[in-house]
């Protein structure tokens, strides 16, 4: 893999599935909203899971759990139909073989220093 994201991040809420079709085919992505957050700024992030192995650790998921994510960063753009501008957005993808989930248990609570600041 040659375009490597590691992670680690807390889970911000349930994991979401949508499910597809495609050529006679059904599909699952499962996406997790994650936070990666210090003392001066929090980043978020969307993480497309195309795993059927990841997407069984994040259906177990539950907000507040730090995950350990190992995938690949992405750009997806689209021509909006109403405006007839491109948009697009960076995602994590987790693809079979290639990208890992793991949990590291809840994240800690805040400290009073760390709420102070």
């Amino acid at each position: 893999m040659t375009n490597r994201v590691t992670l680690i991040a807390k889970v911000l809420e349930a994991a979401k599935i949508r499910t597809y079709e495609s050529r006679g085919q059904t599909f699952e992505t499962v996406s997790l909203w994650v936070e990666v957050k210090d003392a001066d700024r929090a980043d978020r992030f969307t993480v497309e899971i195309h795993c059927p192995k990841a997407q069984t650790v994040a259906k177990a998921m539950q907000a507040d759990v730090l995950a350990e994510i190992n995938g690949q960063l992405r750009h997806d753009r689209w021509k909006d139909k109403q405006t007839s501008r491109w948009t697009g957005k960076v995602y994590i993808a987790i693809e079979p073989g290639v990208g890992t989930l793991r949990s590291k248990g809840m994240a800690p609570e805040p400290t009073p220093q760390a709420m102070a600041a």
